[in-house]
C-alpha cells in the first residue's frame, strides 16, 4: 500500500486520503497490525541512527529507554503526519504521549519468547474461543523502522495476525489461531507499522550481519486514569527537551486531564 503523496526518500507529512486510511484500519483490526511504507525518508531514519549509535556510546543497552529526554528528533515524530492521524482514528482525538524507546539489536540480540505485552486485557473462559469483533484500545505502539528489516535474517517482528481477538496469552512455541501461523513484518527503513500490543508477537533472532534499529512510539487513549493514559511527566530531562520545542508538541506530550 502507497501514497501517491512524497516518494520513500523524502517521507510524509500529512494526514493520508481517507480510502487509504480505511484500508490501513481495516487491515489493522482484522490483523492486530499494519505496515505502511515510506513514512519517514532515508535521511531522516539515518540521522535516528547517528543518534541512537551516539547513545549508546555510554548507554550501550539492548533498549534505550527514554529516548524523548536525550533528543528532540525522537519526540517530534509523536505529532508527525500520518501517524498522528492514523492513531487518533484508532485511540480518539484525545490520544498522547504513553512511552518510546528505541531497539537497538546487535547479530545474536532479539526479544524471542512469544508474548503479548503487559498482561492479557480482556480474557476468555476455556470454552468460548474468540472474541466477535475488535475491542477497545487503551493504548498502542507505531513502529518505526529505522534500518532495513527486508529478511528472516534480519529479526522482524513476527506476529500471528487475528490473534488479539484470542482473549488468551501466546502459547510459548509454535502459536497458532484459527489455522494462522506466525507472519514475519517485513519493512524497510521510514516504514512503520501499527501494533495491537494484545497480537501474540515476538522478534525473531537476529541472526544476520547488520544491527537492527527500530522505535516505538506508544500512545495512551488519555481518556482514562490507567498510568499509560497519563501523559509525560515534567522530568527535568524532557523539561530540557522541550524548551525550544513547537507548542504543540508541548501540549500533546504535557496535555492535562482530570485525572492527574
Amino acid at each position: 500500500m502507497t501514497s501517491a503523496a512524497p516518494t520513500a526518500h523524502s517521507g510524509l507529512h500529512a494526514p493520508l486520503p481517507e480510502a487509504e486510511t480505511k484500508a490501513i484500519l481495516d487491515r489493522f483490526y482484522r490483523d492486530g497490525s499494519v505496515v505502511v511504507p515510506g513514512v519517514l525518508g532515508a535521511e531522516e531514519c539515518a540521522q535516528l541512527r547517528a543518534i541512537t549509535d551516539e547513545i549508546a556510546k555510554t548507554d550501550p543497552s539492548f533498549i534505550i529507554r527514554e529516548p524523548e529526554e536525550k533528543n528532540l528528533a525522537f519526540v517530534e515524530l509523536f505529532i508527525r503526519e500520518p501517524i498522528l492521524s492514523l492513531v487518533r482514528a484508532i485511540l480518539g482525538p484525545a490520544a498522547r504521549f504513553c512511552a518510546t524507546n528505541v531497539i537497538r539489536n546487535q547479530p545474536g540480540q532479539s526479544i524471542s519468547h512469544w508474548h503479548v505485552d503487559d498482561i492479557v486485557e480482556y480474557p476468555l473462559p476455556p470454552d468460548v474461543p474468540r472474541w466477535p469483533a475488535p475491542l477497545p484500545l487503551p493504548w498502542l505502539s507505531v513502529q518505526v523502522a529505522l534500518s532495513d528489516i527486508p529478511t528472516l535474517e534480519d529479526g522482524p517482528t513476527e506476529i500471528v495476525p487475528g490473534s488479539q481477538l484470542s482473549g488468551r496469552d501466546s502459547p510459548k512455541e509454535n502459536p497458532v489461531f484459527e489455522g494462522q501461523g506466525a507472519v514475519p513484518l517485513f519493512c524497510r527503513a521510514g516504514d512503520i507499522y501499527l501494533f495491537n500490543h494484545q497480537v501474540w508477537h515476538r522478534g525473531r533472532p537476529n541472526t544476520g550481519q547488520r544491527t537492527r534499529y527500530l522505535m516505538q512510539l506508544q500512545y495512551g487513549r488519555g481518556d482514562n486514569p490507567a498510568w499509560r493514559m497519563k501523559g509525560a511527566v515534567r522530568t527535568p530531562g524532557l523539561e530540557r527537551i522541550l524548551a525550544q520545542a513547537d507548542p504543540a508538541l508541548r501540549e500533546f506530550m504535557y496535555a492535562e486531564t482530570k485525572y492527574r
